[in-house]
């Protein structure tokens, strides 16, 4: 009897068990659930010692520094104590940073400083630096400042403070409700100091803006990632071609609007990993007629296309020679600059031709032409013979060139341009 009862009683578990183990299993996923955003940077870090003019931090013009972190402090010294001749300084330095400023052209300079806080009460001077021994000269009061702002904060202007276009005096007194002191005339190669200093104790951190007001055209610098043909950042460096003096630098940028200014010349240069640099000069000229530069990044890998800028025109004798035209060769410049750059490339030179498709194989061979003559224009800027390859367009792509035409509105001739392709990149 027991022995009966104990096999029932294994066989109903064992049925059990079965059917539980049959049972589809619940699997966590992350369907349906917000991804973690990343953590926003809220603050700008200030400079190491930038609470002190020896280490002054650096400004661009037209590129806002901040929100910061609080400053705290005047550093390791207090450089600016008033005394009876010095006139229209801080009486002490609070909570201080020091900023350096390099003019890169002429005009009418802005300084913005923008509180975290609105009930912050900054105040701010500006300095022309001379030379290295200004900061010790600013120690023992032998320098003044040129404009200055030390008017009560206010909280209708959202405690906003600087020197403008609408400001009226050089010094703002702390009588005073006004929040901008008169802007400076400026000159190309000079430099400023500028020093902030928040009076609120345990006050918060602030944005700082300088801008030059002059004639210019806008251009908009736009990177462009040209395989996946998105949107992409790049490291930005803008040069004035005549003196060298940088623009604008700036790391892991997106779009960027900078102003050209007349009878000026710039180089532009984007730089990213895994990419070839982009470099591009622009005058006024060229960004009042278009304002956009599309910068297309090329991706540093085989089956890439090099940029050419520009229409390539090509003369013919009556021996069927083809020759690369002079007005062409701007249009290789970026090849050259390319290949020059990165001598471990190899590349397909592609000639491509317009055809009515009289004569498919003569319209190969004239385009294989075309392909050679730019290789011989290559060799001829100093790129290597085994770099370059050549071919001519294919009869199926020149039937497919002739498909696209009947299928266009206009019926007319299409005009491909010749096309360089990297092969290898080692």
């Amino acid at each position: 009897m027991k022995k009966k009862f104990f096999l029932t009683l294994v066989m109903t578990l064992a049925i059990v068990v079965g059917a539980y183990s049959q049972q589809p299993k619940q699997v966590k996923t992350n369907k349906g659930k917000k991804p973690i955003p990343k953590p926003q940077i809220l603050e700008t870090p200030i400079p190491a010692r930038s609470a002190d003019c020896f280490f002054a931090a650096p400004l661009q013009i037209d590129v806002p520094f901040g929100p910061t972190e609080p400053p705290r402090g005047y550093g390791f010294v207090s450089e600016i104590s008033k005394d009876a001749k010095t006139k229209n300084v801080f009486d002490q330095e609070h909570n201080s940073v020091w900023y350096i400023l390099t003019i890169p052209y002429d005009g009418k300079l802005c300084i913005d400083v923008t509180p975290k806080a609105i009930a912050d009460d900054y105040d701010m001077l500006v300095y022309k630096y001379t030379n290295k021994y200004f900061c010790n000269r600013i120690i023992g009061n032998k320098v003044t400042p040129i404009r200055s702002v030390m008017s009560t904060g206010n909280t209708e202007t959202k405690g906003i403070t600087g020197i403008g276009l609408k400001g009226k005096l050089p010094h703002v007194p702390k009588t005073s409700t006004a929040a901008y002191a008169s802007y400076i005339d400026v000159t190309e190669g000079e430099q400023y100091v500028i020093v902030v200093d928040n009076l609120a104790s345990g006050g918060l951190g602030h944005t700082i803006l300088a801008t030059i007001n002059t004639e210019f055209a806008p251009l908009t610098v736009l990177p462009i990632d040209s395989v996946k043909r998105e949107r992409t950042t790049a490291d930005i460096l803008i040069k004035d071609k005549e003196n060298n003096n940088i623009i604008l630098e700036k790391e892991d940028a997106g779009a960027q609007v900078i102003k050209i200014l007349p009878r000026k010349d710039y180089t532009i240069t984007l730089k990213k990993d895994g990419y070839f640099n982009y470099r591009r000069d622009v005058t006024h000229a060229q960004a009042v007629k278009d304002s956009i530069l599309t910068a297309r990044l090329v991706q540093i890998k085989s089956g890439s296309k090099l940029p050419i800028n520009g229409y390539l025109y090509f003369d013919v004798d009556e021996l069927n020679n083809f020759t690369l035209l002079p007005e062409s060769y701007t249009a290789l410049d970026d090849v050259v600059k390319t290949l020059q750059e990165y001598p471990q490339l190899v590349v397909e030179i592609i000639g491509r031709i317009p055809t009515e498709g009289f004569s498919l194989r003569k319209d190969a061979e004239n385009s294989r032409l075309r392909a050679e003559a730019i290789k011989k224009y290559l060799i001829g800027r100093g790129i290597p013979d085994a770099n370059l390859k050549t071919r001519g367009s294919y009869i199926k792509e020149l039937e497919a060139q002739l498909t696209q035409q009947k299928k266009s509105k206009s019926g007319s001739v299409l005009t491909p341009n010749c096309e360089i392709k990297i092969l290898k990149t080692q």
